[in-house]
């Protein structure tokens, strides 16, 4: 009888062990679903912020329960008008957006200029109009990388508000004013280029103050040179649209010519072919491809008399 009882109490006490284990492991699974669940909760509060804080809002659903989705558009920047931009996409189709509301830093705004590549994004509505209104701007590339990525001199676009021979003063879209060496530039106009003028310059060199390096060749001034003025009313023009140096032969060599300016003095690759019959000191046209500078050899296209 007695063993008969210790076994009832021990079989009673085994299975309330075992029911005891039983509960803890399924509330230590409640307690870790609970977790992960306010976790996920938690990254998705964090990304829906940083969402919010960039400008961008995903998507859009309006009164009648449809759904708007956000569209997102790549491209350099081919205008800039006060709040509104125009981005040329991959196919050359020039989009217009209104960028107020893009949630844009004063520096991020001082990066926004025109040639720059940017991304945006805008709620695709059915009966959206142009300028869209864009939820969020980045810029991708700036000015200057954008232009190297190319192979090409920068050009900035902006009014000019001082010019001598010696110093050109263009205030960019961005309300900065660049100052450039003047000394070297080929004007393209119609009329004249003067204070108030809209004009795009080609340059060599950096608008960026901290990539400016201030040397003994040239002025020494560490600015950017300008190499071309175009005004707004010979901006589609061929001469504006050509690449050429002019100046006095100072070296023909094996495949090379050299050509001084009063800034400094050029160096261009070109075939034989083109250099046949060019003398020093003889007055030439250059034109050329790439980017013109006096540490890189552009390639030489044509060289003329004159």
């Amino acid at each position: 009888m007695k063993k008969r009882i210790f076994s009832i109490l021990l079989i009673t006490a085994l299975a309330a062990a075992m029911a005891g284990c039983g509960g803890s492991k399924k509330e230590a699974e409640t307690e870790a679903a609970t977790e992960a669940a306010a976790e996920t909760e938690a990254a998705e509060t964090e990304a829906s912020k940083a969402s919010e804080d960039a400008g961008s809002v995903g998507g859009l659903v309006t009164e009648d329960g449809e759904y708007i989705e956000e569209q997102f558009v790549e491209g350099k920047v081919s205008y800039i008008d006060g709040d509104t931009i125009g981005v040329e996409d991959a196919e050359g189709s020039v989009l217009s957006f209104n960028i107020a509301n893009a949630g844009m830093t004063a520096e991020e705004r001082a990066d926004l200029l025109e040639g720059c590549l940017v991304e945006t994004a805008y709620l695709a509505a059915s009966d959206a109009a142009e300028p869209y209104d864009s939820t969020y701007v980045i810029v991708l590339m700036g000015l200057e990388e954008e232009a190297d990525a190319e192979g090409i001199n920068p050009v900035l676009y902006g009014t000019v508000t001082y010019k001598d021979i010696n110093e050109l003063i263009v205030k960019a879209a961005n309300g900065e004013e660049v100052t450039f060496d003047n000394t070297m530039s080929r004007e393209v106009t119609f009329s004249s280029i003067e204070e108030g003028s809209k004009v795009r310059v080609t340059y060599m060199g950096s608008i960026y103050k901290e990539n400016q390096e201030t040397t003994d060749e040239g002025t020494g001034s560490g600015a950017p040179v300008a190499i071309k003025i175009v005004s707004e009313d010979a901006a589609s023009s061929e001469e504006a649209m050509a690449d050429y140096l002019a100046g006095p032969v100072s070296s023909v060599g094996d495949g090379t010519i050299t050509v001084d300016t009063s800034y400094d003095s050029f160096t261009f690759s070109a075939d034989p072919s083109l250099l046949s019959g060019i003398t020093e000191e003889q007055s030439v046209r250059v034109y050329y491809e790439g980017v013109l500078s006096t540490e890189r050899t552009a390639a030489a296209t044509s060289i003329t008399a004159g």
